[in-house]
């Protein structure tokens, strides 16, 4: 007979959700935020065309496997401000926390067992784009990658960035497939089914290699419902419970080894900030909640009107460092990004058209603790996230 433990309650384990938090290149923190594609760096989407620069980091899970979401998470087609420097063989380590950086987070509630993928795709994004470079499952008998591995790890896991890889702009995209309600899958029940956590990292990749990634997959598209590794009941303890497969493409043959976790230095940048829920439906409206207060707003993700990462212009930092822990420090930001030929439609912060004095076009106008001009001699000044507004057309 199998035995099957019983379900863990919906609402015991509805808030415990996660997001990467921060990134660290061979063992050295980049800075909260830093490199990470939005939610987790510019808070919600606007509510009903008001203004303002959103209020948290977003850690709820994507259920919806056709979702463009699948991709780099909810307005993850928003580049960030910043692109972290790395070359072939830097371990790239992620941080994952429930509800802030401090020590005492426990990553992701203890029941979200499951597994750990990571995948790269060249930039700018085109289909079957993802190559997988990491994949982590059941290890043995009731241990998971999820928990209690990288809880375990305080929600750190790393990759090698592979040997011989090209320079160039790339996404890593780090991801978590939870499945403590994936006994039935999200279709046929709405209020179960698996959770997926995922990030993109803008990284450029430095040296003089000549290894191009092969043909990979596309998000949305590369699982499905009828995946063993999508529907899958964790709470079976027979001897004859079917292993666990986790889903997608085999990991790339040029990917680098498994590698553990380096020492890590001292983290930068906040350690705690407000956290935000969203759910999107088809109808692509986003349900937000921020301090109790429930919000609705379109959204409709175009990919096809990213700018190109914004590279730091910072040399990468030492692994040597030995500073003491700091709080608020915020690394510097490009204030010259290159030029695109197409534009978003988000938030703006000024509204200046035509010609006169200000920005020149694409070129910044905006963000915290920026000092040069405000206003754009050529189109219309657009946030992007606290520290960059773009001059747009």
């Amino acid at each position: 007979m199998k035995a099957v433990l019983a379900l863990p309650l919906l609402a015991a384990a509805a808030s415990a959700h996660t997001l990467v938090r921060s990134v660290y290149v061979n063992g050295v923190d980049q800075g909260t935020g830093y490199g990470i594609r939005p939610p987790a760096f510019n808070g919600p989407p606007l509510a009903n065309g008001q203004g303002g620069q959103g209020a948290g980091y977003q850690n709820s899970p994507v259920r919806d496997l056709t979702s463009s979401d699948m991709q780099c998470n909810v307005l993850g087609d928003i580049p960030a401000a910043d692109t972290i420097n790395v070359v072939p063989g830097d371990i790239v380590s992620f941080e994952w926390g429930h509800e802030s950086r401090l020590s005492s987070d426990d990553t992701i509630d203890k029941s979200h067992v499951g597994a750990v993928l990571v995948y790269i795709s060249e930039y700018p994004l085109t289909s079957n784009n993802w190559v997988k470079i990491f994949e982590e499952g059941e290890y043995a008998k009731g241990q998971w990658a999820v928990v209690p591995k990288l809880t375990g790890n305080k929600g750190v896991h790393s990759v090698r960035i592979p040997a011989g890889l090209k320079p160039g702009n790339y996404i890593l995209r780090p991801e978590l497939i939870t499945l403590h309600e994936a006994e039935v899958s999200h279709v046929a029940n709405a209020n179960r089914g698996n959770q997926l956590y995922m990030e993109c990292i803008q990284i450029k990749v430095g040296g003089s290699g000549t290894v191009s990634l092969p043909s990979g997959v596309s998000f949305p598209g590369a699982y499905s419902y009828s995946d063993p590794g999508i529907v899958y009941n964790v709470y079976y303890t027979s001897a004859g419970a079917p292993a666990y497969k986790v889903p997608g493409p085999t990991v790339w043959s040029g990917a680098a080894a498994s590698v553990a976790n380096p020492a890590l230095g001292a983290k930068k940048g906040a350690l705690t900030v407000s956290g935000w829920n969203t759910w999107v439906g088809k109808d692509r409206t986003v349900t937000w909640v921020n301090n109790g207060v429930t919000s609705k707003s379109a959204y409709v993700p175009n990919w096809g009107q990213t700018a190109p990462p914004r590279t730091t212009t910072q040399a990468p930092p030492v692994t040597t460092t030995s500073t003491p822990p700091v709080t608020t420090t915020t690394p510097v930001r490009t204030t010259t990004p290159p030029p695109v030929t197409t534009t978003t439609t988000r938030a703006t912060t000024t509204t200046t058209r035509g010609g006169g004095s200000g920005a020149a076009l694409y070129g910044q106008c905006g963000g915290k603790n920026w000092t040069g001009p405000t206003t754009c001699a050529q189109g219309t000044c657009k946030f992007s996230n606290d520290y960059y507004s773009q001059c747009l057309n």
